[in-house]
């Protein structure tokens, strides 16, 4: 919303508000609106969310599939749709926030005749939408199908679309909007035959499978699988994945044959690309494409057409091009890896990306000093490096902003107390850029560093430390006058950080890899003492060795997450402490992946099934979000970060991020800014009005004009929430409502005010 039309609606509510009210408070309303009006214009509705609502921060950098209608084309990204206008060229997303019902898209296709844009997925779901309607559908519920539920692939012949899966083909009625049949168990003897793609020519459907190319007859009776004909000799007797019809001829790629043509009831190898790999062959009326893996990063986007041999269409923009359409004006449409939709519909080509991560492989999050990043890199289970881009992603003001960094595989991000940022890799070290904008790189060659192997950091009051995997020096710290001191590892297991973090008292908590002993590895510099905590019971007492996460809540406690549950620690001389819930220990059969502190001292803990989110003991559960029952992407979570100024709290899962308003933000023990949002509040809104700014836990109270008490509460770390009601459950008047805040000393203030139009 622009601020003019903030304004116009600010002006509306003025006027509202004016016509209910007497004449004598006219003016103090007017008063208070206009300074109302001037907050509300500097600060858009786009920056935060209400409290106890999502939204999602999908990367559409990479796109699988993509469809061309008369007014829009939609684009792929594996949890999202991007929609294109072609009249005003503007960009607008569809997610699961807009009622999309599956998980991880596979294929979309867009049918011209009834208007409807189809969506499958990898979890075997798939949805129509229209318009604003969204309508999902599940072929394989209730089915004796055991093994992969996958819809790969999508088309479109006359009034039914065919959906190619791992396990069969469903035909579903377009205008009945039913699924008519489906094909299932079309391999030779009848068993489960993987399908990846279809295509039509004549009256017979051709199928692209595990084994081969199939065809039918459309009039035959295709639910038998002995009605198919099949074609798996020779070069043909492998994995098709794709298939084309092209110049009323069918032809497929053959990973290190090449390209295959069907014609006169014969399969021809063509001239053109043989011995090529390939990612994709798809056709127009004009012309026939094919994606060919080049080699390392190299890929090639080939058009032919009917009598022409195949050419060479590049771009700079072609990086790694997944799929190639053209519309009736022969404009290409490309799904790329890296630049999201390419289209050279204005002439040039362009990379078309809505605003978000520029990756949906995230690592980790980290929120420090007040900003928020998004890190996409990290390494392989097996400890090895991934060489991804060195994209770091930074969200300020409900904008994505990304900026290339010298070193790829990040693993994490930090700012110190002077604004320096900092952002390590697992392969080039460690790199600082200061306010100035000037960037220093740390590494084995240019600093104490004893390799570049570098997993996590933290910073702390004796600057930022420094976690190197596979080295006896794994604990190292870059002190602020830009010296550096380092720690070997007093035992083995210390050789192998994963994680770090310093709690108040000068320790310095690492978590050890699994596959290396596990465990904790802690150590005090001013003591020179060092503890290594595993499940022993003399020795830590962890529920388990295999430590997932970690975190230091307000108390100054470390909570530590496991594959078995979760305790925390009063120091590391101590036994850990195990929660109790629901008269167990707490998350006990749980892997828990993530765990994040609160401003209000509640504890978010991620697991394989979801979100938890319980009380600053652990015994008392507030939420348990999972893919059911909330936009979550996926139940298992790799991290869990929160924004300490807004309360946003960012949930990172297997398949991207989204992320949830919740009640808390971080306080500090004196009163701050004070922001109320919304405000005003209209009759439309039925959610809680939060204030922010507070001090740590302050009391607060709500009342009247007159002073009468409306509300009374305790904030959350630094943050109040009202639900517009007043203690009987009755909504409120339309009024100026005064709010007060008590700090821990006991003085109390006046510290805003909240205008309510009912």
């Amino acid at each position: 919303m622009s601020n003019v039309q903030i304004i116009n609606v600010c002006k509306e509510m003025v006027t509202s508000f004016n016509k209910k009210i007497p004449d004598f408070i006219c003016a103090l309303t007017r008063l208070l609106l206009c300074t109302f009006l001037v907050f509300l214009s500097s600060y858009t509705f786009a920056q935060n969310i209400p409290i106890g609502t999502w939204r999602m921060h999908l990367s559409y950098n990479t796109i699988n599939s993509v469809a061309v209608g008369s007014q829009h084309v939609f684009a792929a990204a594996e949890n999202g749709v991007m929609v294109f206008d072609r009249a005003d060229q503007s960009i607008t997303s569809l997610s699961k926030l807009d009622g999309l019902n599956g998980s991880g898209i596979t294929w979309i296709n867009f049918d011209q005749q009834t208007n409807q844009l189809l969506i499958a997925y990898e979890d075997g779901r798939f949805d129509v939408v229209r318009g604003n309607s969204v309508v999902g559908f599940n072929p394989a519920q209730g089915s004796t199908i055991t093994g992969s539920k996958k819809i790969n692939h999508i088309s479109i012949r006359e009034n039914y679309a065919y959906l190619s899966s791992d396990y069969g083909v469903v035909v579903f009625d377009l205008s009945a909007k039913a699924i008519k049949e489906t094909w299932r168990d079309l391999g030779d003897a009848g068993q489960t035959l993987q399908i990846f793609q279809s295509t039509f020519k004549d009256d017979s459907v051709f199928l692209a499978t595990e084994t081969g190319v199939l065809a039918g007859d459309m009039d035959d009776n295709l639910l038998d699988f002995n009605k198919w004909k099949r074609f798996a000799s020779g070069e043909l007797n492998t994995a098709i994945k794709s298939i084309a019809a092209f110049d009323n001829r069918v032809f497929i790629p053959v990973d290190g044959s090449g390209i295959h043509r069907y014609e006169n009831g014969v399969w021809t190898k063509e001239s053109f690309l043989q011995g090529a790999t390939f990612r994709s062959i798809s056709a127009s009326t004009a012309h026939l494409f094919m994606v060919e893996n080049a080699g390392g990063n190299l890929v090639n986007v080939w058009k032919k057409t009917p009598a022409a041999v195949p050419e060479i269409v590049s771009n700079i923009l072609f990086e790694q091009t997944n799929y190639v359409m053209e519309d009736a004006s022969g404009k290409l449409w490309i799904g790329d890896e890296l630049n999201g939709l390419v289209s050279d519909f204005s002439g040039s080509f362009l990379s078309l990306v809505p605003n978000g991560p520029s990756s949906a492989a995230t690592f980790k999050m980290k929120f420090s000093n007040g900003r928020m990043f998004n890190v996409a890199g990290g390494y392989s289970s097996s400890m090895m490096p991934l060489n991804r881009k060195g994209m770091l992603d930074e969200f300020q003001n409900g904008v994505w902003n990304t900026e290339q960094t010298t070193m790829n595989d990040l693993t994490d991000a930090e700012v110190d107390n002077s604004g320096n940022r900092f952002v390590s890799s697992y392969g080039f070290g460690l790199e600082k850029k200061d306010a100035s904008g000037a960037s220093t790189r740390y590494d084995n060659l240019t600093s104490p560093l004893p390799n570049n192997l570098i997993t996590a950091i933290d910073g702390a009051a004796e600057g930022m430390w420094v976690a190197a995997y596979g080295n006896s020096q794994s604990l190292n710290l870059l002190k602020p006058d830009n010296t550096w001191e380092f720690f070997p590892a007093l035992t083995t297991a210390g050789r192998y950080p994963l994680d770090i973090v310093a709690d108040w008292f000068g320790n310095v908590w690492m978590i050890v890899n699994p596959s290396q002993g596990g465990g904790l590895y802690v150590f005090n510099k001013e003591q020179n003492a060092f503890a290594y905590l595993t499940e022993n019971s003399n020795n830590g007492a962890l529920p388990n060795k295999n430590v997932r996460s970690i975190a230091v809540d307000r108390d100054g406690l470390v909570w530590v997450g496991t594959e078995l549950g979760v305790c925390y620690f009063y120091s590391p001389t101590e036994s850990a402490i195990k929660p109790i819930f629901e008269s167990r220990f707490l998350l006990r059969d749980d892997k828990v992946t993530a765990i994040a502190v609160d401003g209000g001292n509640r504890k978010w803990m991620g697991t394989e099934r979801g979100v938890w989110l319980f009380n600053p003991i652990g015994e008392e559960m507030i939420y348990n979000f999972t893919i059911e029952n909330s936009p979550l992407l996926s139940n298992v979570i790799r991290d869990i970060e929160i924004d300490g100024k807004t309360g946003e709290v960012f949930f990172v899962t297997d398949k991207g991020i989204s992320s949830f308003r919740s009640d808390a933000t971080s306080g500090d023990y004196a009163t701050q800014k004070i922001k109320i949002f919304p405000n005003p509040v209209v009759s439309t809104f039925s959610g809680t009005v939060g204030i922010t700014g507070l001090a740590m836990d302050a009391q607060v109270k709500i009342t009247d004009i007159s002073g009468k008490l409306i509300w009374q509460t305790q904030a959350n770390g630094g943050m109040a929430t009202w639900n517009v009601q007043d203690y009987q459950g009755r909504r409120a008047s339309t009024g100026i409502y005064l709010v007060f805040a008590a700090t821990s000393d006991g003085a109390e203030s006046e510290v805003g005010k909240i205008a309510v139009i009912d």
